[in-house]
């Protein structure tokens, strides 16, 4: 089983992707939005409320890259070797509550680690009508097994934990159902509702999806270091650290920057988000690698 790096670069257009009113919503309510007080965030969890309309929380993004067609392309290992590393979402357009984009993806980058690789897939989302870069989306995967093929060293991005107390901290419990309710999106995985499924990957109970966990982590940003101003927003990345099981109380600790924030989500003493940064929109440069895209194989 070989890591297909002669496909760096190819892109893949996948079918077009739409969403309702309705998906936003549901998005919304399952990353804990109106969970400490429902009338807190009805912009985001209600499309009918008096002097209130409707926005979309941009880690909605995370959910519209579609079959972009690229994880067919990234090698011919398992999917159960694949273990989802790190995930990094940027605006370039405030979504809509409803629309349609166009997923393009490709095999952005891959990493000898020793015994495992890291493969990189990024998906830019072009908005249907007018072909402009609307969302870019970038996913790291663990692929287990398959290192040991040499590589250049992966890019460092100079994430430093800061040397003083938190700026912001942000407590956030996820519900029992956490999972379940998350699910609905479209990650139906039965890692994370299958209790079997769950024991024989080695957990007690099925855990909450990262994706999940990220949405908490991000809407912490937005209401802390944005000012709940969705057109603020410009970028989040995570790396994925440790599992959350459904019930677990979540605990975001923020540091403010020039362009933004940077944060780290515990559980208890577990760290289980990773070096998270939150960017400003107006601190994305415009000519950063994100807004490129190589050309069509």
């Amino acid at each position: 089983m070989t890591i297909h790096l002669q496909n760096i670069g190819k892109v893949t257009e996948g079918a077009p992707v739409s969403w309702e009113s309705k998906d936003a919503l549901l998005y919304a309510l399952s990353v804990g939005a109106g969970a400490r007080d429902q009338t807190a965030n009805l912009a985001f969890t209600t499309e009918n409320s008096r002097g209130i309309d409707q926005s979309v929380l941009p880690t909605f993004a995370v959910l519209l890259g579609g079959s972009g067609g690229s994880m067919d392309e990234l090698g011919d290992f398992k999917l159960s070797q694949i273990l989802h590393g790190g995930q990094t979402v940027t605006l370039h357009r405030t979504l809509a509550p409803a629309g349609t984009v166009i997923p393009r993806s490709f095999m952005s980058g891959a990493w000898d680690k020793g015994k495992n690789a890291v493969v990189e897939l990024t998906t830019h989302l072009l908005d249907a009508d007018t072909r402009e870069l609307t969302a870019t989306s970038v996913t790291s995967m663990i692929i287990r097994g398959e290192g040991g093929f040499g590589s250049e060293p992966a890019p460092h991005d100079g994430w430093e934990l800061p040397d003083r107390p938190a700026d912001l901290v942000d407590v956030q419990k996820t519900s029992p159902d956490q999972a379940l309710l998350y699910r609905l999106n479209g990650d139906r995985n039965p890692l994370h509702s299958d209790p079997a499924m769950a024991a024989m990957i080695g957990f007690e109970k099925p855990i909450l999806h990262g994706l999940c966990t990220m949405g908490f982590a991000g809407r912490a940003l937005l209401e802390g270091a944005l000012g709940s101003d969705v057109d603020a927003f410009g970028s989040l990345s995570v790396r994925f650290a440790a599992p959350v099981i459904p019930g677990d109380e979540l605990t975001t600790s923020i540091w403010m920057t020039e362009t933004g924030a940077v944060f780290q989500t515990r559980v208890g003493d577990t760290v289980v988000l990773d070096r998270g940064t939150c960017l400003r929109r107006d601190a994305l440069a415009a000519g950063e690698s994100l807004l490129s895209e190589p050309a069509t194989a």
